[in-house]
């Protein structure tokens, strides 16, 4: 499970009025304000993590502007894990916005694979948080797929290569600058 925006979703359940307004969180970062993390319709407007809050106000002179909590994101993660065991009993954290399932032997109980993760999808978003999720026989296709292919996503045992080819070279987990020259 890939929560893409976790922090901000977070905000926006506790104040409503922010759901249709652009905004970000920030933190000073040595000496400087830079954002930390940007809700959809910020980041709609070019605004991303690690942006001076300058430049974002630049982009969008209107931007709501918010200060982050430290160790949010980890206590949020913590939670949602032990939510989680309701659908399996195995689920840890994957900082700084993913949960990882063992779904082995549970899946079934929800009606199938695709099932299980549509329920966990539908949930989440019930509650307000925009959530990716795919299930695979490696974490490392999961963990791709869940962050990049967009809606929630099984594949089949033998087929990762072809799933993973459709993906940007940011889905191998590397790092910006080697996934920029690929």
């Amino acid at each position: 499970i890939c929560f893409r925006h976790l922090t901000t979703d977070w905000f926006t359940r506790r104040r409503p009025a922010l759901r249709h307004l652009p905004f970000i969180l920030s933190a000073p970062v040595h000496g400087r304000m830079l954002v930390t993390a940007a809700n959809a319709l910020a980041q709609a407007e070019g605004i991303a993590p690690g942006m001076p809050v300058a430049d974002a106000r630049a982009i969008l002179p209107g931007l709501e502007v918010l200060d982050d909590q430290a160790g949010l994101s980890a206590r949020l993660l913590k939670n949602f894990a032990r939510w989680f065991i309701r659908y399996t009993p195995i689920a840890t954290m994957d900082p700084p916005d993913g949960i990882l399932l063992d779904s082995t032997g549970c899946a079934h109980l929800w009606g199938g694979d695709k099932a299980y993760i549509t329920v966990i999808i539908k949930r989440l978003g019930a509650f307000g948080y925009d959530a990716g999720a795919a299930m695979a026989d490696t974490i490392g296709a999961a963990w791709a797929m869940a962050r990049f292919a967009g809606e929630p996503s099984v594949i089949e045992s033998g087929k990762h290569l072809q799933a993973l080819l459709a993906l940007p070279p940011e889905a191998l987990g590397m790092e910006t600058g080697m996934a920029e020259q690929l």
